[in-house]
């Protein structure tokens, strides 16, 4: 019961992390929009837009990560057995692409031409991916099995 409760911790963790990073992509993108279309954008600015798309955006950028990590960790876990020195790759690039699909299938299925600004163009894409590869890696982090120690015959 306390590995289950462990599991379930880290992966809310994860979300926690992965949403909190790809909403700060979705403002610093948004607000550089701005600035190249010539409006003023200081630090104060910065800081309050922040914290207000991490009160009214990331619940439903945290939807999206939950949902995509709940398919994308087994899938990671299920490969990382397999090769393991490639483990924390295969983590990051779980979440990495996972959230890809979920934008896609976001912006296919709902009527605004675009669910997460950011996502518009390639660097904000790549940016949200990397927040979201981050948060995902850092389950796998946390759930590595320990080394076993002794001598090891056949493997």
């Amino acid at each position: 019961m306390m590995t289950v409760l462990r599991i379930v911790f880290f992966y809310l963790l994860a979300v926690l992390v992965a949403t909190v990073l790809g909403s700060l992509v979705q403002t610093q993108f948004n607000l550089a929009a701005l600035q190249a279309m010539g409006v003023p954008v200081d630090g104060t600015t910065r800081l309050h837009s922040s914290l207000h798309d991490l009160r009214f955006f990331s619940p439903f950028l945290a939807v999206m990560v939950a949902a995509c990590l709940l398919l994308a960790l087994p899938l990671a876990e299920a490969l990382g057995r397999i090769f393991k020195p490639w483990r924390w790759l295969l983590y990051f690039l779980a979440g990495f692409v996972g959230i890809w699909a979920a934008c896609e299938l976001a912006n296919y299925l709902l009527p605004m031409p675009t669910f997460i600004a950011a996502t518009r163009e390639t660097p904000g894409l790549l940016s949200l991916m990397a927040a979201v590869g981050l948060g995902s890696a850092l389950f796998g982090r946390l759930t590595k099995p320990k080394a076993r120690r002794g001598l090891r015959v056949l493997g």
